[in-house]
Order: C-alpha cells, then structure tokens, then sequence
C-alpha cells in the first residue's frame, strides 16, 4: 500500500499561514484615524481674537476632537484636528502642555505634539506616530477663514 504524499498539501498550508502573517498584523501605530467631515468659515477678528503669527486658536465642535487654527505667516493659517492621533478618540483632546509653551499634549496616551513654526502639528513625543490630522484651510485676505476636508 502506497503512502499518500502530505509534502505539497502542508507546503502550500505553511505557504497561506506566512502570507496571513505578513498581511495581517496588529496595528501597532495606535488606532486609524476616522473621517469626520469639517466645513467651517471663521472670523478673523471676532471668532479668532484677531490672532497673531505664531499663536494659535482652539475651536471646539468640529472635526473628531475640536479644531485647532495655527497662524504660520500674516496670510497663512492651518487647521489641525484636536484628536491625538494614536488614540484617535473624542475622548483624547489635547491639552496645552503646563511647561511648554506651543506644545499639545494627550491626557490619554501621553503623546506629544508640536505647535510652533514649521513644526506645527507634528509629533514631539511618542507613543503617537502620525502628525495631527490637517484639515484645508483658506483665508480671503481679509478676515475669514475657511476650514474643510
């Protein structure tokens, strides 16, 4: 009695399992961060207390977490999601870190975010990986500013 040949069928079952291995994996950047629709249009000199280059503004009830407007130059602003980007939750709203100034910090994870310069929104300290999630902004020259995605 002839034995049956296993080589090919485990082969091509150890060929499936590495493939799942390589693919599938946890997500070990923190979780993705969801798509929130943003429209906004803002005042310049009364919602935004006619900010200055360099500071920046803190908008709650749009995006994930809450807006925050940087201004980078006189005609210049960015607009960024209030979420961190590791937990990506409307439970994890960055707080202006108590030592630094133009840092943002997560309550939930820790995570640091820059707010300053060419910097702004981008990641200071980890566990986040990802820079803060950018959203189109507009300005009219004159005195509003218009935020979307």
């Amino acid at each position: 009695m002839k034995k049956p040949n296993l080589k090919p069928k485990v082969r091509f079952f150890l060929i499936i399992a590495l493939l799942l291995t390589i693919f599938v994996r946890c997500n070990e950047k923190g979780t993705k961060f969801p798509y929130v629709s943003v429209y906004i249009t803002l005042s310049l000199d009364t919602q935004l207390e006619n900010m200055v280059v360099g500071d920046f503004r803190e908008i709650d009830g749009y995006g994930l977490g809450g807006l925050i407007i940087y201004r980078s130059d006189f005609n210049q602003f960015l607009a960024f999601d209030r979420a961190c980007t590791h937990e990506a939750s409307s439970d994890c709203i960055l707080q202006k870190d108590s030592e630094y100034e133009g840092v943002l910090v997560c309550p939930c994870c820790g995570s640091e975010f820059w707010m300053v310069s060419s910097l702004a929104g981008g990641v200071k300290e980890t566990p986040a990986t990802y820079p803060l999630k950018q959203y189109r902004c507009t300005f009219d020259g004159i005195n509003t500013i218009r935020v979307t995605n």
